[in-house]
């Protein structure tokens, strides 16, 4: 027998050894890309039944594919409404994450803002004393000019005294204003952003079998 009838039956064997790798290949591929006992979510890239999963979007194929929870977790922190491949619009409302009590009290755990908080208290605080002491002493200078009996003196210094104090109250005023809008607007801004968004029309996976 020649040597090359000893080769040839060698090289069938590693043609029927190749097609069968491959055969075994596609027919895991087309396995899993047409099983519909699990899926997998795109997001957190976790597989799970079917009947979890929902398709809120026009992306095709695995892309498709994603737990209702894991989206609207995704459509909270992003602050989107549409798809960022296909930008199909998702059906959802909103509604207020937190009551208006409780995000005063979320927004000053913020180390930030309650930072900013006691500093301007303490401010508050100082202005407060300041101009107190000021009116006190416009007192006493009032009650000083009407002990000396003097008409003309009298009226001038009760004049120079009042618009002094207007003058402090203004300013006092406009400082507790600023202060009180430097949190109140960010605050506010802060609670009315801050919304729950849920999906209020979803698909759900067709249950037939997607071709490859």
């Amino acid at each position: 027998m020649s040597e090359d009838n000893i080769q040839k039956p060698t090289l069938d064997v590693e043609r029927v050894e190749r097609n069968d790798s491959q055969s075994e290949c596609f027919y895991v591929g087309q396995t899993r890309g047409s099983s519909s006992d699990s899926v997998v979510c795109r997001i957190c890239q976790a597989s799970s039944d079917e009947l979890s999963m929902i398709s809120p979007c026009l992306c095709k194929g695995s892309m498709k594919y994603v737990h209702q929870d894991c989206l609207e977790l995704w459509l909270n922190r992003s602050g989107l409404t549409r798809c960022e491949l296909c930008l199909h619009m998702f059906q959802t409302h909103e509604t207020l994450r937190y009551g208006c009590c409780e995000s005063v009290l979320v927004w000053y755990r913020n180390p930030d803002n309650r930072n900013l908080l006691m500093s301007d208290l303490l401010i508050y605080s100082i202005l407060s004393f300041v101009c107190l002491m000021l009116t006190l002493v416009c007192l006493l200078v009032l009650r000083m000019q009407e002990s000396e009996h003097e008409p003309l003196g009298e009226e001038l210094a009760k004049v120079a005294v009042i618009c002094f104090l207007s003058l402090v109250i203004i300013a006092y005023s406009a400082n507790v204003i600023i202060i009180a809008r430097d949190h109140v607007l960010p605050w506010y801004r802060w609670w009315k952003s801050a919304r729950n968004v849920r999906l209020s029309r979803i698909e759900i996976i067709d249950h037939q079998t997607e071709p490859v």
